[in-house]
């Protein structure tokens, strides 16, 4: 805990009236309670991404009870239910954020996340756009490119294109789009304009087990030999437990690769 006792100290400060007072009389003011949320809300968040889920849901809860219309919490209250498998408190989690802000794009992406993983593939879209066609949102390529997979879940590759071609004319250089472009042209035979995305990908990010493996098959369908050996090492090397690694293994055992 000694990361937060800075931020902790600010809540204290803040809420000096009650939360480290003694005098049972005194109220904070409305300000004093929205700041202190504001503040355990950065500290949930800061919980949820070290994957300490019930701690971030002790200091989001914290938050609303400071708060009940904070719709950060909410939101982020939702990612931590959706990651405990607690799918209805997720949904309404989300659903009381977006009706508190309802252009709150971070908001209606992280809805229209959960409604495509649930199938709900319509919603989900709409959700999407709603955030992506909101002037004030800094990061549109995101729910679009999370569009883009919505689609591919549903078998709409065309579609999928569209949504990350949209997404990289916001942020040309934006990972997602650029490896999800290159597996949809290799997927569909287009190995020369793959081989351009998957290069402008490895240009602006690391290498994942997913991105090698589609190396190793790129490089095979283009006769890059050296590409297919260097990618293979790297495969097997950092990513040995890995579904791809045992796919390459299978390949060499048929013969394949």
């Amino acid at each position: 805990m000694r990361r937060y006792a800075a931020v902790l100290l600010m809540v204290c400060n803040i809420l000096l009236a009650v939360g480290c007072a003694t005098d049972s009389e005194s109220r904070p003011s409305p300000e004093a309670l929205r700041k202190a949320s504001e503040i355990n809300t950065q500290i949930g968040i800061r919980y949820l991404q070290t994957g300490e889920l019930q701690q971030a849901m002790r200091k989001l809860e914290k938050a609303l009870k400071q708060d009940a219309e904070n719709a950060d919490a909410h939101m982020t209250l939702g990612v931590v239910y959706e990651r405990l498998d607690e799918t209805e408190q997720a949904r309404a989690n989300y659903r009381r954020a977006i009706e508190l802000q309802p252009n709150n794009s971070s908001a209606l992406n992280n809805y229209g996340r959960f409604l495509c993983e649930h199938g709900e593939y319509d919603r989900a879209e709409h959700l999407f756009m709603r955030s992506a066609e909101n002037p004030t949102y800094e990061s549109p390529q995101v729910p679009l490119a999370n569009a883009g997979v919505c689609a591919i879940q549903q078998g709409e590759t065309t579609h999928a294109e569209d949504f990350f071609l949209r997404a990289l004319k916001y942020k040309p250089r934006f990972p997602p789009a650029l490896a999800h472009m290159a597996q949809l042209r290799f997927d569909g035979g287009h190995f020369l304009s793959a081989h351009g995305y998957y290069q402008r990908y490895l240009a602006v990010a690391p290498q994942s087990a997913s991105t090698l493996w589609l190396g190793i098959r790129l490089g095979h369908a283009l006769g890059n030999k050296d590409a297919v050996a260097s990618y293979k090492l790297l495969l097997k090397r950092r990513f040995p437990d890995s579904i791809q690694t045992r796919q390459l293994l299978e390949w060499e055992n048929d013969g394949r690769l």
